[in-house]
């Protein structure tokens, strides 16, 4: 059944024009599917935009909404590359940090390291608020300490009250505040149900 439809839309593309339309039919070229991701590492420096870090291996980002995955332009960003931890549950700390305002394109500055920049040693979040006080929860599991996609989550504390979903990687947008205070992060499953979601 698929042979015969795939024989069906070549003939079917033959029969509409010649042989330029035929050249577009029988190509090897395998289609590129543009990526919803955040954390998908774009090789090459954008002209204009800042630049952070040093070393062999760079990137700049494109930052996304967690749930619509729609490209978020001139958006507040916080990106953070984590150098390698040798010991299983020791503390990542930012080997590079950058701060910025996406462009039209929802494009971060770049980053440089001296090792491969994944997205398992990157943070890529929004900025909401302002000041110097802030939190961005990370959820992680605790078997191998991956980051948890798409689970929702409830932030509160500190003037603030929000629901979202977190990103590829676990984490929430950075929530600042003007003062040290107190944030309280919920964590939790949409459950399914007839006619709607509880």
């Amino acid at each position: 059944m698929l042979k015969s439809f795939a024989a069906r839309g070549v003939s079917g593309c033959m029969a509409m024009a010649g042989a330029q339309l035929l050249s577009g039919c029988v190509s090897n070229t395998v289609p590129v599917i543009a990526s919803t991701s955040s954390y998908e590492c774009r090789s090459t420096p954008v002209d204009g935009l800042p630049k952070a870090g040093d070393g062999a291996y760079g990137c700049h980002f494109q930052l996304r909404d967690t749930e619509t995955k729609q490209i978020l332009p001139h958006t507040p960003y916080s990106l953070d590359v984590y150098a390698p931890v040798e010991t299983k549950g020791a503390e990542k700390l930012p080997l590079v940090t950058l701060k910025g305002i996406t462009d039209a394109h929802g494009r971060s500055g770049y980053v440089r390291a001296p090792f491969p920049i994944v997205p398992e040693r990157v943070r890529f979040v929004r900025m909401v608020g302002t000041g110097a006080y802030g939190r961005s929860p990370h959820l992680i599991r605790p078997t191998d300490g991956a980051g948890v996609a798409g689970m929702n989550y409830q932030i509160s504390g500190c003037g603030w009250d929000k629901h979202g979903i977190t990103d590829d990687q676990g984490f929430t947008p950075l929530f600042l505040s003007e003062t040290s205070c107190t944030f309280k992060t919920i964590f939790y499953m949409k459950r399914e149900r007839a006619g709607g979601t509880k």
